[in-house]
């Protein structure tokens, strides 16, 4: 009788399910034993209400920028992509934990957003002149139509 491998077994989607189960359990252990109860309840708190209010103020302006370059008929990236960051923010914020807290308020600072939206918009285009020249004809006497 085979058994199925491990990696059939436990997909992407339980991986990620099992770590975002996983991490808040340590890190509020890790609170817990550092800090005592009243400090970890009270420093959860407070992260979660700073996320929420950080990312409402700052995520409002993004969204002002966003509907006026749809207004003009622009494709709005980069508010979009600080759009994404602020939310993943404030997501990480509400979560419980010193760490994701951390990340949170890393990403809600403007010049630490600004570095990784430069690098996510590096990306996209490395990705975007890999894949063209994938499908790009061989011959320049080649014409698409």
């Amino acid at each position: 009788m085979r058994f199925p491998s491990l990696n059939k077994i436990i997909t992407p989607f339980w991986r990620w399910a099992l770590f975002l189960v996983l991490l808040p359990i340590l890190e509020l252990s890790l609170l817990l034993y550092f800090f005592g109860s009243f400090f970890t309840l009270l420093s959860v708190f407070i992260s979660g209400l700073a996320g929420m209010f950080i990312a409402q103020r700052v995520g409002l302006h993004y969204w002002v920028e966003l509907n006026r370059q749809l207004d003009r008929g622009e494709i709005p990236t980069l508010p979009m992509l600080h759009s994404m960051l602020i939310l993943s923010a404030a997501l990480l914020m509400i979560l419980p934990g010193l760490l994701t807290s951390l990340l949170g308020l890393f990403l809600l600072f403007p010049l630490t957003r600004t570095l990784v939206v430069s690098y996510l918009v590096l990306q996209f285009e490395a990705y975007r002149l890999h894949s063209q020249q994938g499908s790009a004809p061989h011959s320049p006497d080649v014409i698409d139509v």
